[in-house]
């Protein structure tokens, strides 16, 4: 089916690429943005400040972020640029800013990947935990999406640790550690479920039969 401009601009529409868009599709630009939320972990920890917040404005991000407030203004221009966060009003004649949720995703060949604010949450911690970069620059994208779902999984019970270092081809003892950031980033912390109860020695002995018929991810 081809729709013509005329069609584009005066109905909602759904295409190959776009989905959702409305009738006048919002402008979104500064894509660099959404990876480098990756990466760059204050700019991660400014996005998932304004996630969490009610409200947030410059002068209070300013106070809370280990940027400069120079460094703050130029990042929140550039999440606005990328859609990421909005104008929500004015505090005292302050800007008040909320958080958009999101996803985006990278496919090539057979693999996909969503970057998400869950993510970004994780990369916005990495100065207090060495494993998150280890696992995001040493394994890449894939396998770092892939641990932070399996240990999702494992905070509901249905896979140890053990098979997350299999299924994501880290060393037991970097499957341990990333277990046990996300526990406290997530506060999945559960007395019954806690990733405590192992430690990495504990692999060697561990029942190779443990939940094996996990269906493979």
């Amino acid at each position: 089916m081809v729709l013509s401009s005329v069609t584009l601009h005066t109905v909602g529409y759904d295409t190959e690429h776009v989905r959702n868009a409305g009738d006048a599709p919002k402008a979104i630009i500064g894509i660099p943005t959404f990876t480098e939320l990756l990466a760059n972990t204050a700019l991660a920890s400014l996005y998932t400040s304004i996630r969490h917040s009610s409200t947030a404005t410059g002068s209070e991000l300013t106070q809370t972020s280990n940027v400069s407030k120079k460094t703050v203004y130029e990042y929140l221009r550039k999440l606005e640029q990328a859609g990421l966060i909005t104008e929500t009003g004015d505090e005292a004649g302050t800007t008040v800013y909320e958080a958009e949720e999101f996803e985006m995703t990278l496919g090539i060949r057979d693999i996909e990947v969503s970057i998400t604010p869950e993510l970004v949450e994780v990369v916005a911690h990495e100065n207090a935990y060495s494993v998150i970069n280890r696992v995001r620059d040493e394994h890449g994208l894939v396998t770092f999406a892939l641990a932070h779902d399996l240990v999702k999984v494992h905070s509901e019970g249905d896979i140890t640790i053990r098979q997350i270092a299999r299924r994501t081809g880290l060393s037991s003892g970097t499957a341990y550690d990333i277990v046990e950031a996300l526990y406290e980033i997530h506060d999945l912390s559960d007395d019954d479920l806690s990733p405590t109860t192992y430690t990495p020695d504990d692999f060697a002995d561990e029942d190779s039969n443990l939940r094996d018929a996990l269906p493979d991810v």
